[in-house]
C-alpha cells in the first residue's frame, strides 16, 4: 500500500507539472499571437455574452442586418438593416448605432454586402436587398466610401425575379477566380424546394443588371429558407431550412452540381426556426459558421472547416446566449476590426422586441474557448486600375499555433500546422522554417508562384525528415527584396 501511495503521489505531481507546462506554453503562444488560446481546454456547452452597442429602432419590423467595413478607416464602417413593412426600407447606422440614412422601399426583406464589383469602370462595394412588393425584384446599391451611405445602381428596367412567388432570403456570392458576382435568393411560397441564383453585371451604363442562372437544391428544401450565406473563399452556400436543418450547396454554377452536399444542425438544441447565418473567418479556410436559433434566442457555433478528414461534417461546438436580443431573424458577423469597441470584429443580431440590431464583440463571445482572428481590410474600392487580386504581399499567422506534430487530431493539438500567405503578383517565392539563430530547418516552398492566396503545411520535421526539437521557430516568406516573418511554437 505504501508503494501504491508513492506511485499515486508521483503521478499526481507529474500531472500538476504537466498542467503548469501547458499553461506556460499557452500563455507564450498567446503573447506570440496577441490573443488568448488554450491547448486542451474543453469548450463549454453555453457561453453568455452581453451586447456593447445597439442601433436606434426602426418604425416598423426590423429583420436582417449586414456589415460594411470601410476600406481605409474602419471607424467609418456601417450597419445596413431592413425594415420589411410596406412603408419600410433600408437603414444605415454607424458603428455606435447612430442612424445615417433611410432609403424608402416597399417590403424589403433581407440584405447583404460584397466588396469590389466592377461598375462603370470602377470597383465599388455593393449592397443588395429583395423586394416582396410588386414588382418583385432585386435592388442593388453602391456604398459611398466617404460616408457609408447607399446609392441605387439597379438597371433602369429593374432586376425582376419571376422565378420567386414570394421573395424571402437573399445573399451575395463573389467567385474568387474571376470576381463574378451572384445573388442567391429563396422564396416563401411556390418553388420552395429550391434556391435560385442570378448573375449581376454592369449593364453598360454604369448600372447593374441581373440574369437568371439556375435553381439549386433539386427539391431537397422542405420548408421556408430565409437565412442564407455564401462562403466565397471555400465555395459553399449555407441555407437555413427553417424547421429542419442547415443545408450546404456548391456556390459556383460552373461546377454543374445543384445537389445538396450535406445537411446539419437538425437538432443541436435549436428551437423554433433556424434563421440568420454568418461566417467568422480565420486564415486558411478555418473559422466558424454562426446560426440563429430563433425559438430560444441563442446562436449556434459550428466549425467552418469541418472536422479532420471530413470538411462537410459540421458538429455543434457551443451555444451563445446573447443578452439584449431575442427572437432573432437575421444576423451578420465580421472578423474585421472596426473601432475600439470591436478590435476583433463583431456579431450583429436582429432584436425583434426592440425593432433594432444589437452588436456583440467577438472577443466577448470567443473568450478563451474560440479562436480570435482579426482580419485585414476587405474592400476593393478603387478606380479603373484597381484589381480583384490581393493588394499586399503578406504572410498570415499559422494555425493551429501552438501545434503538436504527431499528435492525434483533437482539441489538444494537430499533427501539422497550416501557413497561409498571399502574393500581389506572380513572383519567385521562398518560404522556410528557421530557428532563432537563423538556420534553415525546412524549406516548404521555392519557385515561381502566381498572384493570389496560397497555403502550405509544416509537419514539424527538418530537411532530413527528423522531428525538430520543441520550441519557438520563425516562418520566413521571401520574394525579391521583400521578407516577412512570423513566430510559431511547436510542442510535443
Amino acid at each position: 500500500m505504501a508503494h501504491g501511495n508513492h506511485v499515486s503521489k508521483k503521478s499526481s505531481h507529474l500531472f500538476r507539472e504537466a498542467k503548469r507546462a501547458v499553461v506556460f506554453l499557452t500563455a507564450l503562444a498567446g503573447v506570440m499571437q496577441g490573443q488568448p488560446m488554450l491547448l486542451a481546454q474543453s469548450i463549454p456547452e453555453t457561453i453568455t455574452v452581453n451586447s456593447r452597442v445597439s442601433t436606434s429602432a426602426v418604425p416598423g419590423d426590423a429583420d436582417d442586418p449586414a456589415i460594411w467595413v470601410h476600406p481605409t478607416d474602419p471607424a467609418k464602417s456601417v450597419i445596413i438593416g431592413s425594415d420589411k413593412e410596406d412603408e419600410g426600407g433600408l437603414y444605415v447606422w454607424d458603428i455606435s448605432g447612430k442612424q445615417l440614412q433611410y432609403v424608402p422601399l416597399g417590403n424589403p426583406n433581407n440584405v447583404d454586402v460584397r466588396y469590389g464589383m466592377r461598375i462603370g469602370g470602377q470597383l465599388v462595394d455593393i449592397v443588395v436587398t429583395n423586394l416582396r412588393s410588386n414588382p418583385k425584384q432585386i435592388k442593388v446599391f453602391k456604398v459611398n466610401p466617404a460616408d457609408g451611405t447607399l446609392t441605387d445602381v439597379t438597371t433602369s428596367g429593374g432586376i425582376l425575379t419571376p422565378q420567386l412567388d414570394d421573395p424571402y432570403g437573399i445573399c451575395l456570392y463573389k467567385r474568387p477566380s474571376d470576381g463574378a458576382m451572384f445573388v442567391i435568393e429563396s422564396t416563401q411560397s411556390g418553388a420552395t424546394e429550391n434556391l435560385h441564383q442570378y448573375r449581376l453585371e454592369d449593364d453598360g451604363t454604369g448600372k447593374v443588371k441581373g440574369t437568371y442562372v439556375r435553381a439549386i437544391g433539386n427539391g431537397v428544401i422542405v420548408d421556408f429558407v430565409e437565412g442564407i450565406v455564401a462562403d466565397d473563399e471555400l465555395g459553399y452556400i449555407y441555407a437555413s431550412d427553417e424547421p429542419n436543418a442547415i443545408r450546404k450547396f456548391y456556390a459556383d454554377p460552373d461546377r454543374g452540381d445543384n445537389n445538396q452536399i450535406v445537411a446539419f444542425g437538425a437538432g443541436d438544441g435549436i428551437t423554433g426556426d433556424r434563421e440568420g447565418l454568418g461566417i467568422y473567418k480565420c486564415p486558411g479556410g478555418a473559422g466558424y459558421i454562426v446560426a440563429s436559433s430563433q425559438g430560444n434566442s441563442t446562436v449556434k457555433i459550428y466549425r467552418r472547416e469541418g472536422e479532420p478528414g471530413d470538411p462537410h461534417k459540421h458538429t455543434l461546438l457551443t451555444t451563445i446566449v446573447t443578452n439584449g436580443s431575442s427572437e432573432t431573424d437575421g444576423l451578420d458577423i465580421t472578423n474585421m476590426p472596426t473601432s475600439a469597441n470591436f478590435p476583433n470584429g463583431f456579431l450583429v443580431k436582429h432584436d425583434a422586441p426592440g425593432r433594432r440590431f444589437v452588436l456583440y464583440a467577438w472577443e466577448d463571445i470567443a473568450q478563451t474557448y474560440l479562436n480570435i482572428c482579426p482580419g485585414s481590410t476587405p474592400s476593393a474600392v478603387g478606380g479603373e486600375g484597381a484589381s480583384i487580386l490581393p493588394e499586399a504581399f503578406r504572410l498570415e499567422q499559422n494555425y493551429p499555433n501552438p501545434f503538436r506534430p504527431g499528435a492525434e487530431l483533437t482539441l489538444a493539438g494537430n499533427s501539422a500546422t497550416t501557413i497561409p500567405f498571399r502574393l500581389d503578383h506572380t513572383a519567385n517565392v521562398t518560404l522556410t522554417i528557421i530557428n532563432l539563430t537563423g538556420q534553415i530547418v525546412r524549406t516548404l516552398a521555392s519557385g515561381q508562384m502566381t498572384a493570389g492566396n496560397h497555403t502550405t503545411v509544416w509537419d514539424g520535421r527538418n530537411e532530413a525528415g527528423e522531428l525538430a526539437p520543441n520550441g519557438v521557430y520563425l516562418i520566413r516568406l521571401q520574394s525579391g527584396n521583400r521578407t516577412q516573418k512570423r513566430k510559431l511554437l511547436m510542442v510535443n
